[in-house]
């Protein structure tokens, strides 16, 4: 499958998972404050049981129901199409890591048990972390809003090389992107729950077709350009992966 970023690929790294389901947290996400620029996400990511996703799906809504009841902010939430088959992403912005000293559950302690008790059974494992959120690196656009699906490449980068992969990808890709047909692009990078060596490129993908057509920053540079963008990254990108995603906005409150 021809991706957007296919020539910086060196190698595919799985997600890491953990064993155990923090179920708390994942009910308990953070609300924050509307008028501040997000500088924070939480991403919990769920691998759900084989054949135990309608049930997930349906504490899901409900979660997501509770949170908008409690006037918590819904964040978005993503199922994995190529990648770990049964993996679901919830994704939280957060205006600072304050807002964890008084977290405000979506549910009332009973029915927050209910929910739990609930939910664990179709639970295999998950995986929790907060990742710094660098908004002046992001592209919004009408197109990318109204997307179905979103490709997350995850690049690991050489121990002690963060700040020459942020320089990068301030210097030379982010103009290459606001001038190429990218619809849209968050970037953050792991910290409390992951390493620092990992970084997130986010990007809206109106449909499979797209993977079709060329690769948006190779059409904008042409492909001496970019090259010459990718070579780069030697000796600062250690590794890769791809991962596509459905946007579940059917799992939000109508």
């Amino acid at each position: 499958m021809h991706s957007i970023y296919s020539k910086i690929a060196i190698c595919i790294n799985s997600i890491s998972r953990v064993s155990v389901f923090f179920i708390a947290f994942l009910a308990a996400l953070p609300t924050f404050a509307q008028d501040a620029a997000p500088t924070w996400i939480q991403v919990v990511i769920v691998q759900v049981k084989p054949g135990q996703a309608p049930e997930f799906e349906d504490r899901i809504r409900e979660l997501m129901q509770g949170r908008q009841d409690a006037g918590l902010p819904l964040g978005n939430i993503f199922e994995v199409e190529a990648g770990s088959p049964g993996e679901y992403h919830i994704v939280v912005p957060m205006a600072s890591m304050a807002e964890l000293d008084n977290p405000t559950p979506p549910m009332s302690p009973p029915e927050m048990a209910v929910w739990t008790s609930r939910t664990l059974p179709h639970i295999d494992s998950t995986h929790w972390f907060y990742a710094r959120l660098y908004p002046e690196f992001g592209i919004q656009d009408d197109a990318g809003a109204s997307a179905n699906l979103l490709i997350l490449q995850s690049n690991r980068v050489v121990a002690g090389k963060q700040a020459e992969y942020l320089d990068w990808v301030a210097e030379y890709m982010m103009p290459a992107a606001r001038e190429s047909s990218i619809i849209g692009h968050t970037f953050s990078q792991g910290v409390f729950g992951d390493s620092p060596q990992n970084f997130y490129h986010a990007m809206p993908v109106a449909n499979w077709a797209e993977f079709d057509t060329p690769n948006p920053l190779q059409q904008s540079l042409g492909q001496r350009g970019y090259d010459q963008l990718v070579d780069r990254l030697d000796g600062i990108l250690e590794s890769t992966s791809l991962t596509v995603a459905t946007i579940r906005s059917d799992l939000m409150p109508q």
